[in-house]
C-alpha cells in the first residue's frame, strides 16, 4: 500500500498538476486516418515461468508476413454520443480539469476507509477460474452463495443472445447449457458490479450516468478481450477479468467526486463535463492504489495503471485494443489520435480489418 501512496503524494505536490486529455473528434469513413508507425516489439521475457505473458514470445508480430499488407483500412462506425458532448470536454480549462482531478485523489486518500473492498465472491471466483481444471460444483457453490448473482447468471441464460429453447431454472442447468467459463464471467462480472454502484451522489445525477456508463464499456472490454485471447490462443479467463477491470479507476473516481461534496471541498457539483474530463484524468492513478490494496497482482496492477500506454505484454495490448474500440464510439472524454492507437495495436497483435471489425462487432454486441 505505500508504493501506491507515496505515488499519489508525489502526484499532489505543489507544482504537479495532472495532465488533461486532448480532446479529438474521431475520424468519420470519409477521413484518412495518418498512417500509424508500428514497430515491431521485443519477445516478451517470461523470466522462467511459463504463464500467459509469454503465449506469443516467440512471435515477430510483422503483419506484412501475417497478412501482406502494413496498413489497416478499418474505420469505427459513428460515435454514440452527441457532437455536443465532445465539445463540451473540450471546452474544460484544462487546469480546472487538472484541479478536480488532485481534489478527487485527495478525498479518496482521506477517505481511504470508504473506499469499496474488492467483492469476496468476485476475489474467489477469479481464483478459482485461474485454475487449470475448474471444477464446476465449486463455482456453483460459490454462485448460489448470493441470490443477485446467481439471479444474475440465470437471467443471462435465459436472455435472447444465448437462443436457447429451454427456461434456465438453475445455476447448474446455466453451466450444463450456457458452459462453465460463459457462467464464470457472468458471475465475476455480477460480482464486481457493486463496485461500480456508489452512495455518494448527493444529487448529481450525472454521477449515475457515468457509473452506468463505466460498468458498460467495461463488459464491452471484457468481451473483447477474451474474444482477442481465444483468436491469439491466449488465457481466456484472464483477459476477460483484466478487460473487466481495467478500468476501475473511474466508478471510485466518481466516488471521490462525491466524498468531496460531501466534505464541503466541492461547494457544488461539477458539470457532467468537467466530471467526466477529471476522472478520464485521474481514473488509472486511481486505479493503481485499488489495485494496490485489492492486492490484484502485478500484471493486473500494470494494465489498469497503464492501459492507456504502450504496453507491450500481450495481455496488455489485448486489452488495451479492446477498450480503445469500444471508447471511440462511447466515450465523449477519448484521448487524443485513439483511431491511430487502435489500428497500431491491431497491427502489432497481427489483427487484419476482417478481424479488427470482428472484435469491434463483439465489443459492441450486448450478451444480455
Amino acid at each position: 500500500m505505500l508504493t501506491w501512496l507515496l505515488r499519489l503524494v508525489h502526484r499532489l505536490a505543489p507544482g504537479k498538476k495532472t495532465a488533461p486529455m486532448a480532446v479529438q473528434t474521431p475520424p468519420s469513413e470519409e477521413t484518412s486516418s495518418p498512417e500509424p508507425t508500428a514497430e515491431t516489439p521485443s519477445p516478451v521475457v517470461d523470466n522462467g515461468e511459463t504463464g500467459f505473458s509469454d503465449i506469443l514470445s516467440e512471435n515477430e508480430f510483422d503483419p506484412d508476413a501475417l497478412h501482406g499488407s502494413s496498413r489497416l483500412k478499418w474505420s469505427p462506425e459513428p460515435p454514440a454520443f452527441k457532437a455536443a458532448e465532445r465539445a463540451d470536454v473540450a471546452a474544460c480549462n484544462p487546469d480546472d480539469v487538472g484541479t478536480l482531478a488532485s481534489t478527487i485523489i485527495s478525498e479518496l486518500l482521506a477517505s481511504i476507509d470508504k473506499v469499496p473492498p474488492f467483492p469476496v465472491v468476485a476475489q474467489k471466483l477469479i481464483e478459482l477460474s485461474s485454475q487449470s481444471d475448474v471444477r464446476s460444483d465449486l463455482v456453483e457453490r460459490l454462485v448460489v452463495q448470493d441470490a443477485v448473482i446467481a439471479a444474475k447468471v440465470i437471467s443471462t441464460a435465459n436472455s435472447p443472445f444465448y437462443g436457447l429453447t429451454h427456461k434456465v431454472e438453475t445455476v447448474d442447468h446455466a453451466i450444463r447449457v450456457v458452459g462453465l467459463r460463459e457462467v464464470t464471467q457472468i458471475a465475476i462480472a455480477a460480482a464486481a458490479a457493486a463496485i461500480f454502484d456508489t452512495q455518494e451522489r448527493v444529487a448529481f445525477e450525472a454521477m449515475t450516468t457515468q457509473q452506468q456508463a463505466a460498468w458498460a464499456h467495461s463488459l464491452a472490454t471484457a468481451r473483447g478481450s477474451a474474444w482477442l485471447a481465444m483468436w491469439l490462443g491466449a488465457d481466456v479467463q484472464r483477459a476477460y477479468v483484466a478487460g473487466l477491470l481495467h478500468d476501475i479507476g473511474k466508478p471510485v473516481a466518481l466516488r471521490g467526486i462525491g466524498f468531496a461534496l460531501i466534505n464541503g471541498r466541492l461547494q457544488e457539483p461539477p458539470t457532467p463535463a468537467m466530471a467526466m474530463a477529471a476522472v478520464e484524468a485521474a481514473h488509472t492513478d486511481v486505479g493503481a492504489m485499488l489495485a494496490d490494496s485489492w492486492a490484484l497482482g502485478d500484471e493486473m496492477a500494470a494494465i489498469i495503471e497503464h492501459h492507456h500506454d504502450d504496453d507491450d505484454t500481450i495481455l496488455g495490448r489485448i486489452v488495451m485494443l479492446a477498450s480503445a474500440v469500444d471508447e471511440i464510439r462511447t466515450n465523449p472524454a477519448q484521448r487524443d489520435d485513439l483511431h491511430v492507437t487502435i489500428i497500431s495495436v491491431a497491427q502489432a497483435l497481427g489483427l487484419n480489418d476482417q478481424k479488427l471489425s470482428e472484435l469491434a462487432t463483439t465489443v459492441w454486441t450486448k450478451t444480455g
